[in-house]
């Protein structure tokens, strides 16, 4: 039986290819505060906001119901207009109302993963997710509008949101 439906679905499979390149994954800009904190620009339309935000990192084999990953950090209810409208400082209480789970130790130098999710039309749904390496960004000059991709690209607020592809 199981042999007759992957047959049955390889023609389908096979017609489904690829023409260009891999999608493009949108970038978060990204930036260390004076006392070295990160703080995310994340991509966002006009029309949504910013719900809440979490640090994941990897721990293949472990992990929360054994995905591999652990989360480190959740908070949620953005306290401040900038952090609703997706710039806020990550592993702190600083630009959310509740911190669902609290920084217990500091945030890897190595990497994370940081995830958010957004308010849509008044609907909570998952938002965008990306890495990001902290020990890339220390020492590095960027001016006030300016934030780094995890890639090094520079690259100032509009730009960033303008990935989105929001809908007029």
């Amino acid at each position: 039986m199981l042999l007759t439906v992957l047959t049955a679905t390889l023609p389908l499979a096979s017609a489904c290819t690829l023409t260009g390149p891999a999608p493009h994954q949108i970038d978060f800009g990204f930036r260390l505060d004076g006392a070295g904190n990160v703080i995310v620009a994340y991509p966002l339309c006009a029309t949504n906001e910013i719900a809440g935000a979490s640090v994941y990192v990897d721990v293949p084999g472990e992990g929360e119901d054994g995905n591999g990953f652990t989360t480190l950090w959740s908070a949620t209810g953005p306290r401040t207009k900038e952090a609703e409208r997706g710039v806020f400082t990550v592993g702190t209480s600083a630009d959310f109302a509740k911190e669902t789970r609290p920084l217990k130790a500091r945030l890897p130098e190595d990497g994370f993963y940081v995830s958010v999710t957004e308010l849509s039309a008044g609907k909570q749904e998952d938002g965008r997710d990306h890495w990001v390496f902290p020990s890339l960004l220390k020492g590095k000059k960027l001016a006030a509008d300016e934030w780094s991709t995890d890639k090094g690209k520079v690259l100032i607020r509009d730009e960033i949101n303008s990935q989105a592809h929001c809908r007029k």
